[in-house]
């Protein structure tokens, strides 16, 4: 339908809902893992974007296209590891009309979730929650209100009453049908119940949102899981890295078919831990090097100054 819909666009000299046909084939392209193609759709509905000709599109198709396609390309960059121009085109997003900021601040939260940042987590959070209220917005948007405040206060040490407000907003996201993101949440409050020591149930439950991938083939997510999944399993037995290694290399090589800079230096900066740990200093090295190298510098992404300390230590 996404293909369609831009082709359709695109046979009509100046059609103008070729900016939202962008946007949707952007969205169906991510959703797919291909993140790269996305942020060329993205970018082109941003170009595209004339207020004149579209200051009316939020009131037709029920979000402002200029903003949502710059919200989601924002999440798209930060997975592709431009992570500063990511952070800029966020911030330019978050300004729009009710239904737009509800869905703009629901991915200003996953993106502050993909950067381990609970401060921007639960900001977002709050204020989604307060635009759900006051503007009656469907149920979705307050389920993933809930589950980022939960993740918010479990991230802030309250782990029993972050857990159960996670479960509970997972609950209201599954309610409503939706499945977008989905298996994102999942995975962070599988990642959760692990640290809370319930490592057997996150696992459970990330093994099966790695089966509802395969039946959805929601794959922008799955260089993440299958790194968490590896995480998992060394907190669960310390002591057998072969199952943890093998997911660690799944989650790379997923990333690198994908692109996908971020998750791919996450992985290979704890499968470089995991080799490290275990005196193979030239495996660390060899994971570690390609994931680093060419890696856009910046200071919003701790992982990148540890994998290069970790990096300098392994160097003959």
């Amino acid at each position: 339908m996404a293909e369609l819909f831009l082709r359709e666009a695109a046979a009509r000299p100046d059609c103008p809902e070729a900016v939202v046909a962008h946007r949707v084939s952007g969205v169906t392209c991510a959703y797919f893992g291909d993140l790269a193609g996305a942020h060329e759709h993205f970018q082109k509905s941003i170009e595209l974007y004339d207020q004149a000709c579209h200051g009316d599109f939020a009131n037709r198709f029920g979000r402002d296209p200029r903003a949502t396609a710059e919200i989601h390309d924002a999440v798209a960059l930060w997975v592709l590891g431009r992570v500063d121009d990511s952070l800029r085109l966020a911030d330019r997003a978050l300004a729009a009309h009710a239904p737009t900021m509800g869905h703009t601040l629901s991915f200003a939260a996953l993106l502050g979730l993909l950067r381990y940042n609970p401060e921007a987590v639960a900001t977002y959070g709050q204020a989604l929650a307060d635009i759900v209220s006051r503007y009656d917005l469907p149920a979705f948007w307050a389920g993933f209100a809930v589950f980022y405040q939960g993740w918010a206060k479990w991230s802030d040490g309250a782990e029993e009453s972050g857990l159960a407000e996670m479960g509970r907003g997972l609950a209201i996201v599954r309610e409503s049908g939706s499945i977008l993101r989905l298996l994102s949440i999942e995975a962070a409050l599988a990642e959760a119940e692990a640290s809370a020591g319930e490592t057997d149930a996150g696992l459970r439950r990330l093994d099966d949102a790695l089966a509802e991938l395969e039946r959805t083939e929601e794959r922008w997510y799955e260089a993440e899981m299958h790194r968490i999944r590896g995480e998992i399993l060394l907190k669960r037995d310390p002591a057998d890295t072969a199952a943890a290694e093998q997911s660690l290399q799944a989650a790379i090589a997923v990333a690198q078919s994908q692109k996908a800079r971020s998750f791919e230096l996450r992985a290979a900066l704890s499968l470089a831990k995991l080799y490290r740990a275990a005196n193979r200093d030239a495996d660390a090295h060899t994971v570690l090097a390609p994931a680093v190298e060419g890696f856009p510098p910046t200071r919003q992404f701790p992982e990148l100054a540890e994998a290069q300390t970790l990096l300098a230590a392994l160097s003959p």
